[in-house]
C-alpha cells in the first residue's frame, strides 16, 4: 500500500486557440457539464463496504415556524460579515431567484420532496431594489459525526452552484480537534467563474481526515462572491470500499489534422460530406481517480461506439497502476471514422483489475449524429442563455460559432434558438426585436474576416421565442457555395436600445451546457464587422445547414420501460400488460410491450418516425389512463428522435404506486370501495408510527390531509361526497391505493 495522500489538482483540459482570427478571452474557459451516472451500490465481499453510517437529506420543514422552517439543535449558521446573508431552507418546490437568477434548487437532488438548504446570494445582493456587493464568508457547520468505527470514510453530497465573479469559494471544510485546524475540500472541481458547477454528484474519499475519529466536524463554506447561489442536498458518509476507480472527467474530440487548430472538440451533428482525413476522426481521453482504500491493478479506460445500435469501435488505452487516492489520465488515439449516416453513442469506461465496488461510476455515455445538410457543435436543448451583454451589449452585436469546411459545399440556411430569460424577460429577446443571419468567411492571405452571405431581416414574433427556428440565406448563386476553410455562422440581433444597458436590453440565444466543447469555437463580436471575440463561456446555439439530401428521413423507435418496482409491489402483475401511447399515434393503444427474457424490462419497436422530431409519450398499464404513469398529471415524456433510438425508461420514474416493499410492517383496508364519495380507512400497524394520510385526485390535486402521530392502529371515515365523481388516490406514509367515487 502506498501512503495516503490528498491531491487537489485541477486537470487542464484541451482547447482550440484562434489567436491569429480572434481576440481571445484569457478569463474565459471551457465548460464540462459532465454529469456521472448515480452509483448503484452492489453487494460487495466485505459486509460493511459502501454501508452509509449517516446521511442529512436537510428535511427541516416545520409549518409551525413563522419561517417555515426549523434547524435543527447543534447546527450553525453564520454570515461572518453579519449582512444578513445567512444559509436557509427551501422546499423542493421553491425556486431560486434574484437579478439573474431564477434556478430550480433541487435540480440535482435525491430527495426533492424534502427540501433543500442554500445560499441564495443573488436573492440577498438584489432584495427590495436595492444593489448590494456582500460576498461572504458564509458559512453553516454541521454538530459533530462520530466515524470512530470507521477504517474508512467517503463524503457524498448533491450540489448545484453559480459564482461570481471570483473564483468559485466553495468549500467543505473538516476538522477533527473542535476547529483548531481545518482540512479544506474544493467544491469547485475545475468549474471556473459564472458558469453552473461541473460536478453536482461529489463522492471523495476523506478517510486519511476522518476515518477512526470520534468528534468530526463538518463545515460548508462560501466566500468571495457576491452571486449568485449554493445547493446543498443529500449529504452522506458512508464506509469507503477497497477496490474503487471513478472516471473523474472526460474528452470527447474529433481530431483535425489542420496544424493550428488540432482540436475539433465535441460536435453533436456533423454532415458526412464533412468527414474525411482533415477532420472527423473521434479520440477519447479520460481521467481516472482511485477512492478506495488499495491500489488499483492495470487500470485503463476503454471506449466503444455503437452506429444504430452495433458496435463498430472498441479501444483500450494503455494501463498502469493508480495508487490510493491518486489520479491518472488514459488516452484512447486510435480515431474513428464515421463512412455512414447515422447516430453513434459512444460508451467510455474506467476499468481495472480488481472487482469495483462501485461500477455505475465508472462510465460515460454521450451521442453524436452524422448527418447529410446538419452542422451543429451544440445539442437540441439549452441549458441557459448567451448573449453579448457580459462584454458591451451594442444593438446589432452578433453571436456565432465557428465550423471547419473541409470539402466544398453548398450552404441553404442557419438554425438557431432565439431565447426569453423567464426571470427576467425584460433583459432578453422581446416581440418586435429583429435579427438576422450571417455567414463569415475567414480569408487567410488578408487576415480578415469576410461578410459572405445573409439573409432577409426578421421582426421577432411571440411562436419565434424558445423555438428552433431556421433563417434561409438569400442566395445569389456565389456567395451560398462554400470552399475548404473556416467560417462563422452567427446571428446578428437588433434590441434598438441604448448600448451597455444589460437589464433592459438584451438579444438572448439558447446555450448548450452539456458537453465540453471547444472553447474557441464560439464568437461574439462588438464595434464593427472585422473584430470578433471569443466567447468561451458557453455554446450559443446556432447551426449552419447544407444543402444536402441523402440520410434517412424515418427511423425506428425501440421503446424500453422497467416494470420491476410495480412487479415488486404486485401494481403490475405477469399477467397484466403495458402499451405506450404517445403524440405518434394520437395518444391511442400501441401493440403490448413484451419481455422475452424475463427481466422486468418491456420492449417494443415502432418504426416510421420522422427524424429530429419531437414526440411526447407515456406508459399504461392495460391500456388504462387511470393507471398509467404521472397519474397525478405529470408531464409527458418527451424525446427527440434521431436515426436511432433506444429509450431507457423506468415506469413512473420508479416511484411507487402500489405498496413500497420498504414500507412498514402496516395493514391497510379501505372499504366500501368502490364507493359513493364516504369510506372508512383503517390501518393497522405492528409499531408505534406517524401516519401521513392525503387523498389527491388524478390531476394531483390534494383534496384530503390527516397527520396523526404515534399509533398503532387508525381507522377513520373520509368524506369525498363534495369533490366530483371518478378516480383518486389514498396514500398512507408509502403506500397507495386507488379509490374510486361512483
Amino acid at each position: 500500500m502506498k501512503k495516503f495522500t490528498l491531491l487537489f489538482a485541477i486537470l487542464l483540459c484541451f482547447s482550440a486557440t484562434y489567436a491569429q482570427k480572434i481576440n481571445y478571452n484569457n478569463e474565459a474557459k471551457p465548460v464540462d457539464r459532465v454529469l456521472y451516472d448515480t452509483p448503484q451500490f452492489i453487494e460487495s465481499s466485505f459486509k460493511t463496504e459502501g454501508e452509509v453510517f449517516f446521511s442529512e437529506t436537510f428535511d427541516f420543514g416545520d409549518p409551525s415556524a413563522e419561517r417555515g422552517w426549523t434547524l435543527p439543535e447543534g447546527w450553525q449558521i453564520v454570515d461572518e460579515g453579519d449582512n444578513g446573508t445567512y444559509w436557509e431552507w427551501r422546499a423542493g418546490t421553491d425556486s431560486i431567484k434574484g437579478n439573474y437568477t431564477f434556478e430550480p434548487g433541487h435540480k440535482f437532488s435525491l430527495t426533492p420532496d424534502d427540501g433543500y438548504f442554500v445560499l441564495p446570494m443573488d436573492e440577498y445582493n438584489h432584495a427590495d431594489g436595492a444593489s448590494n456587493a456582500f460576498a461572504g464568508p458564509n458559512w453553516f457547520q454541521m454538530p459533530p459525526i462520530d466515524c470512530s468505527g470507521h477504517s474508512s470514510v467517503i463524503m457524498k453530497l448533491r450540489q448545484y452552484f453559480r459564482a461570481c465573479c471570483g473564483s468559485p469559494n466553495v468549500t467543505v471544510s473538516i476538522s477533527i480537534d473542535q476547529g483548531v485546524h481545518w482540512a479544506d475540500y474544493n467544491m469547485a472541481f475545475g468549474t471556473t467563474t459564472n458558469v453552473f458547477c461541473e460536478k453536482p454528484i461529489v463522492e471523495i474519499n476523506i478517510s486519511d481526515v476522518a476515518a477512526g475519529m470520534n468528534d468530526v466536524w463538518v463545515k460548508f463554506v462560501w466566500g468571495g462572491n457576491d452571486h449568485y447561489f449554493w445547493v446543498v442536498d443529500d449529504f452522506e458518509l458512508s464506509e469507503g470500499y477497497a477496490n474503487e476507480l471513478q472516471l473523474e472527467d472526460t474528452w470527447v474530440m474529433m481530431s483535425d489534422l489542420v496544424a493550428d487548430d488540432n482540436n475539433e472538440g465535441y460536435a453533436f451533428m456533423t454532415p458526412l460530406s464533412q468527414i474525411n482525413d482533415v477532420v472527423g476522426g473521434w479520440t477519447f481521453r479520460g481521467a481516472v481517480v482511485n477512492v478506495g482504500m488499495e491500489d488499483a491493478y492495470s487500470a485503463q479506460l476503454n471506449g466503444e461506439i455503437w452506429k444504430n445500435g452495433e458496435s463498430v469501435y472498441n479501444e483500450t488505452s494503455e494501463s498502469t497502476d493508480v495508487w490510493a487516492l491518486d489520479r491518472d489520465t488514459f488516452n484512447l488515439t486510435t480515431p474513428y471514422f464515421p463512412d455512414e449516416y447515422g447516430s453513434y453513442e459512444f460508451n467510455l469506461t474506467a476499468q481495472m483489475e480488481q472487482s469495483d465496488g462501485v461500477p455505475g461510476n465508472n462510465v460515460y455515455k454521450d451521442w453524436f449524429h452524422v448527418t447529410d445538410s446538419i452542422f451543429s457543435i451544440s445539442d437540441w436543448d439549452f441549458e441557459t442563455y448567451s448573449s453579448t451583454a457580459s462584454w458591451s451589449n451594442q444593438d446589432g452585436d452578433l453571436l456565432g460559432v465557428i465550423f471547419d469546411v473541409t470539402e466544398d459545399c453548398e450552404v441553404n440556411s442557419i438554425s438557431t434558438m432565439i431565447m426569453q430569460r423567464a426571470e427576467n424577460p425584460q433583459a432578453s429577446t422581446q416581440v418586435g426585436y429583429g435579427y438576422q443571419a450571417w455567414v463569415y468567411y475567414w480569408d487567410e492571405d488578408d487576415q480578415f474576416w469576410i461578410p459572405l452571405i445573409a439573409s432577409e431581416y426578421y421582426d421577432v414574433e411571440e411562436e419565434t421565442l424558445n423555438n428552433w427556428i431556421t433563417i434561409p440565406l438569400e442566395k445569389d448563386g456565389e456567395s451560398e457555395f462554400l470552399i475548404e476553410g473556416e467560417y462563422i455562422a452567427a446571428i446578428q440581433g437588433f434590441h434598438m436600445g441604448p448600448s451597455g444597458d444589460n437589464n433592459t436590453w438584451r438579444f438572448t440565444l439558447g446555450s448548450d451546457l452539456d458537453h465540453k466543447y471547444s472553447n474557441g469555437k464560439t464568437v461574439w463580436s462588438r464595434v464593427n464587422e472585422d473584430t470578433w471575440n471569443n466567447n468561451g463561456t458557453d455554446l450559443s446555439m446556432v447551426r449552419m445547414n447544407l444543402d444536402k439530401t441523402g440520410a434517412p428521413t424515418e427511423g425506428t423507435v425501440v421503446f424500453n420501460v422497467d416494470m420491476n418496482v410495480p412487479l415488486a409491489n404486485g401494481y403490475f402483475q405477469t399477467w397484466d400488460y403495458v402499451d405506450v401511447a404517445g403524440s405518434f399515434n394520437g395518444w391511442g393503444a400501441s401493440a403490448p410491450m413484451e419481455d422475452p427474457d424475463g427481466d422486468g424490462i418491456y420492449t417494443l419497436e415502432v418504426t416510421g418516425f420522422p427524424v429530429f422530431e419531437t414526440i411526447e409519450y407515456k406508459y399504461r398499464i392495460n391500456g388504462n389512463w387511470d393507471t398509467s404513469e404521472f397519474p397525478a398529471g405529470g408531464p409527458n415524456r418527451v424525446y427527440m428522435t434521431h436515426y436511432y433510438n433506444n429509450t431507457d425508461d423506468v415506469y413512473n420514474d420508479g416511484v411507487s404506486l402500489g405498496v413500497s416493499p420498504t414500507d412498514l410492517s402496516t395493514s391497510l383496508k379501505v372499504y366500501p370501495n368502490p364507493n359513493s364519495g364516504v369510506f372508512t380507512l383503517d390501518v393497522q400497524s405492528s409499531i408505534v408510527s406517524d401516519l401521513n394520510i392525503t387523498v389527491s385526485n388524478i390531476q394531483g390535486k390534494t383534496v384530503y390531509q390527516n397527520n396523526v402521530n404515534s399509533v398503532i392502529n387508525h381507522n377513520e371515515t373520509i368524506d369525498l361526497t363534495s369533490f366530483a365523481k371518478g378516480m383518486y388516490f389514498l396514500k398512507v406514509n408509502n403506500q397507495v391505493t386507488k379509490l374510486l367515487v361512483k
